[in-house]
């Protein structure tokens, strides 16, 4: 089968899960088909064949989803046994690699902890690339170990539950790879050398070989599993500029006075460059989990504000209606989640992030035989700030794939100021 693996894991796949959880089961079966047909778990499955085309491993990503969702109808045994072998095992034959089989540049990975520059990557068609390709397997890592989490506490068998165990711990622990690419002077994603050395990179904005398809200010933010861990990284580097070296200077005074400060402002800060910077990009996938990280960041209304304004600018119904390739079905997957108002911003976890919804109602009719509703009340294109809402009568900006399941509403009152 064909799977734009890359782009389709971190939406689109989602999507199915939620809206046709049968059928998103069944393309999960057509990849572990293609393990036990093929004998590795393919990265980037095109043309009904292996190949190295995109970077990560985001087969495993999708499995882990859909099995941490509740879907059951494929064979989550096999499916695991496949991830983990891409997840600890290289092919030992040099034709079966070149034809895209298993991680590239893995043995690497997992002696460094990250893949070093002097490791260029050759067999595969985006060479280099070495920090985006870490930044995404330590998330694929995760995916992975939540699979195993999940095999583990449904396992009799003893034996059994004590090796997904230890695969969970070693791979949380791999997990946590992603802070070995960014530089905590910068707390920007750098190029490392294999001494450990950074390339100490300043160029935020232009294209670095070790960065796929973007710059480094577009992946620094590519740590879905573990926001709060980047943003800690960030608080603790280096002011960039005049207005960080303020926002030190008053966290200073408030720590002085007794007075707690607001842990984020640099974060945000950060975050608010690359809207108003011109950094984002969102015609292409690593930026698309950006906007809303606001809500861990602590400021859920500029989640509400960047989403609504990429709604209205990155999409139209002109032939050119779409700011970049659809990628099978990712850039309209975003527009779908965002436009009801929210978004799985980590796949292979059952959350969403809360962002602003664009219709007065929606309703899924669920595979299950229940209803889900969304209301939102005097919402229109001035009225897109959240000031209440209301999930069966709890409030909060998380959203769980449960919560969807049992039915029920999910309700909004609109107004065109934001609630702070």
């Amino acid at each position: 089968g064909d799977f734009s693996m890359w782009d389709i894991y971190r939406a689109e796949l989602p999507l199915y899960s939620l809206i046709t959880p049968k059928m998103s089961g069944e393309m999960m079966q057509s990849l572990v088909q293609m393990y036990k047909e093929g004998g590795w778990m393919p990265i980037f499955p095109c043309w009904n064949s292996y190949t190295a085309a995109m970077i990560g491993d985001h087969a495993s990503a999708a499995l882990a989803d859909a099995y941490v969702k509740g879907i059951r109808n494929f064979d989550a045994a096999k499916a695991y046994e496949g991830m983990r072998l891409n997840a600890f095992s290289t092919p030992y034959l040099a034709k079966d690699y070149r034809d895209g089989k298993g991680r590239r540049a893995i043995r690497s990975y997992m002696d460094n902890g990250y893949i070093p520059l002097e490791n260029m990557v050759e067999e595969a068609f985006h060479t280099n690339e070495q920090t985006s390709r870490t930044l995404e397997y330590a998330y694929d890592d995760y995916a992975v170990a939540q699979m195993a989490k999940a095999l583990h506490d449904s396992c009799q068998d003893a034996a059994l539950r004590q090796k997904y165990l230890e695969d969970y711990n070693d791979l949380m622990r791999r997990s946590e790879n992603w802070r070995n690419v960014i530089n905590p002077a910068t707390g920007w994603a750098d190029g490392r050398y294999e001494s450990g050395k950074w390339e100490n990179n300043e160029d935020l904005v232009h294209r670095k070989s070790y960065i796929t398809e973007g710059a480094t200010c577009h992946y620094t933010w590519y740590v879905p599993q573990n926001p709060e861990g980047l943003f800690e990284v960030i608080r603790n580097s280096k002011p960039m500029d005049k207005q960080e070296k303020q926002i030190e200077k008053m966290e200073r005074k408030m720590e002085k006075k007794g007075e707690t400060p607001v842990r984020n402002e640099k974060v945000i800060a950060r975050l608010d460059k690359m809207f108003d910077n011109g950094w984002y990009w969102h015609g292409n996938e690593p930026c698309h989990q950006i906007a809303y990280l606001y809500n861990k960041a602590g400021a859920p209304w500029k989640t509400q504000q960047r989403i609504h304004h990429i709604l209205n600018t990155e999409y139209n119904d002109t032939p050119g209606g779409l700011s970049g390739n659809d990628d099978a079905g990712q850039m309209s997957a975003w527009y779908m989640f965002s436009a009801i108002g929210f978004y799985p911003v980590c796949p292979a976890t059952p959350y969403y992030y809360i962002g602003t919804p664009s219709f007065d109602k929606v309703t899924f009719n669920l595979e299950n035989g229940r209803k889900f509703e969304i209301v939102a009340e005097g919402v229109d294109d001035e009225n897109f700030y959240i000031q209440q809402v209301d999930l069966n009568g709890k409030s909060g900006y998380y959203l769980s794939h449960d919560d969807l399941l049992k039915g029920g509403k999910l309700s909004f009152r609109m107004g065109s100021s934001p609630k702070y």
